[in-house]
């Protein structure tokens, strides 16, 4: 299927958004075809004009219009989506992705929302070759690959990996997209949050592995790292990298 665009920026009027859509235009090759999208045609011209002589693309696609969306995810090899709270807005064009055959990455921190797609899209996306990636900005990219990297490291120096703990140091604040996002999680998607293999396939999801994966809930000191306590990231980073763990063993 030919596509008019490789990578299309859904979001690209928020921060993040605005923040990827500089950072395509500055790095991005120059043959790479991006469209940005978003609801607001005024604000999206707005962003173009500030990405200097790259040449990109428009598209209006707002979350409700299914044919928006629809004809958004066929012009495009690969949609990245800023555009949360996700589980509001982000449904519909995974749909429309999985339906167009068209590549799907998110930044989202949404684990009950992710759980949804798996449960909706996992096998038609499997049959037609599309990858849905969630969590693939901070949320969580770091502690994934990180935890990989460790354990493949100590996998060539001939020791099997027991367990890893990251350390992170933050500053500054929360922008209005991730304080939406978590006003808006609902009293089921709550509960759901606290199941620390929420993520992880149905044959990886016993008493007995949640009893060795409790999430951290005090203050103590690691040898190494120093003074650890619980981290607002963890409850959603853990179970990205429990479900990368346990897919790795099943691929074996």
């Amino acid at each position: 299927m030919t596509r008019t665009y490789d990578i299309a920026l859904q979001g690209a009027t928020g921060f993040t958004g605005g923040r990827a859509a500089r950072y395509l235009a500055a790095h991005a090759p120059p043959d790479l075809r991006i469209v940005l999208s978003g609801r607001n045609r005024a604000a999206l011209e707005q962003v173009r004009a500030s990405l200097g002589p790259r040449e990109v693309g428009l598209c209006v696609a707002e979350a409700s219009d299914t044919a928006a969306l629809q004809a958004l995810a066929a012009s495009s090899r690969v949609v990245a989506s800023t555009a949360g709270p996700f589980a509001r807005y982000g449904s519909g064009l995974v749909a429309a992705c999985v339906a167009a055959g068209t590549d799907y990455v998110d930044i989202t921190g949404e684990t009950p929302w992710v759980r949804g797609l798996m449960e909706r899209h996992h096998d038609d996306a499997a049959r037609a070759g599309v990858r849905i990636v969630p969590c693939c900005g901070f949320d969580s990219v770091p502690s994934d690959l990180g935890a990989f990297m460790v354990a493949e490291a100590l996998r060539a120096r001939g020791t099997a990996t027991a367990s890893v703990t990251a350390r992170f140091a933050m500053k500054g604040g929360l922008n209005g997209g991730t304080l939406a996002s978590a006003l808006a999680l609902g009293e089921r998607d709550r509960r759901a949050l606290g199941d620390v293999l929420l993520l992880n396939p149905p044959a990886h999801r016993g008493d007995a592995e949640r009893a060795r994966s409790p999430d951290r809930t005090g203050v103590d000191h690691v040898e190494g790292l120093g003074w650890l306590a619980p981290f607002v990231m963890g409850p959603v980073n853990t179970r990205i990298v429990r479900r990368s763990n346990a897919l790795l063993e099943d691929a074996g």
